[in-house]
């Protein structure tokens, strides 16, 4: 299986530490499937980085995992998310600096890469709409899988609606059981017979397909230090199951369990990424 991960790679700069670590939510997922998908399977990464130190650290990251990166270098600003860790682990954005995300567009190469993955993942937020409307313009050959990174606090359903006869799984990280949105969600599955899977943090997760729902706790946690790229890990966890044929119930469990891996230490990112290391 081919899978393209098409998207951010950049730097998780935590406050007030300043400490700062290599994240982005499609860097986060190619790492976590490059080990979780079958050795058979190629996992590529399509992005960009500055040409600043931050490049150098996203880089290093990925130099020894095995992933076949087509990253552009251009002038100027790595992507930066700037985060505070609540008391309780949890999470909180505090801004975001996409840089040379801005005006990134794919080179030839790049889109080719993209027409024929078996399997293209990618997410959706505010800063990045462009990309995504242009990833959405090239026809591809395998299945489409979005995460919908915004709709914690900017359920945009429009993401969703324009390209809904495009996308065949999508992942909504909510964090709670929040019941129009949900509502909302399972009626498009529904209707549209789609895959939707919906994280809800400590409360676990809920995929909707088709007319058909299953549930599935969180895997427990002795201490939770940092909710960063739980909902990465989940989503790879869970596509590098469903599709290799297993069953939803399944993919759910090894999503939650792959999930629960990277909340006990700082960092969004599979340990081994931070010093290097390879399935």
């Amino acid at each position: 299986m081919n899978v393209v991960c098409v998207g951010d790679c950049g730097i998780d700069h935590y406050l007030p530490s300043g400490e700062r670590l290599p994240g982005g939510i499609t860097a986060n997922f190619a790492q976590h499937a490059q080990r979780e998908f079958d050795e058979s399977d190629t996992v590529r990464i399509v992005s960009c980085v500055g040409d600043d130190d931050g490049a150098a650290i996203v880089m290093s990251s990925l130099a020894a995992t095995g992933i076949d990166c087509h990253i552009s270098v251009l002038p100027g600003c790595t992507p930066v998310q700037f985060i505070e860790i609540e008391a309780d682990g949890e999470k909180h954005f505090v801004r975001y600096d996409e840089g040379v995300l801005r005006d990134f567009t794919f080179d030839a190469g790049q889109a080719t890469l993209i027409a024929d993955a078996d399997l293209v993942v990618a997410p959706v937020y505010l800063q990045i709409v462009g990309l995504y409307d242009t990833l959405m313009s090239i026809e591809t050959s395998g299945k489409v899988a979005v995460d919908f990174a915004d709709f914690l606090e900017h359920p945009d359903f429009g993401l969703l609606d324009n390209y809904i006869d495009r996308i065949d799984i999508g992942f909504f990280g909510l964090h709670s059981r929040d019941r129009a949105t949900i509502d909302a969600i399972s009626s498009r599955a529904r209707d549209h017979d789609k895959l939707f899977v919906v994280t809800l943090g400590a409360q676990g997760s809920v995929v909707f397909h088709g007319d058909r729902q299953n549930a599935c706790a969180a895997q427990p946690v002795k201490r939770v230090v940092d909710t960063t790229g739980a909902g990465d890990a989940y989503a790879a966890g869970f596509l590098s199951r469903w599709c290799h044929g297993a069953g939803i119930q399944e993919s759910m469990e090894h999503g939650a369990a792959l999930a629960a891996s990277v909340v006990g230490r700082l960092g969004s990112q599979p340990e081994q990424s931070l010093s290097g290391g390879a399935r």
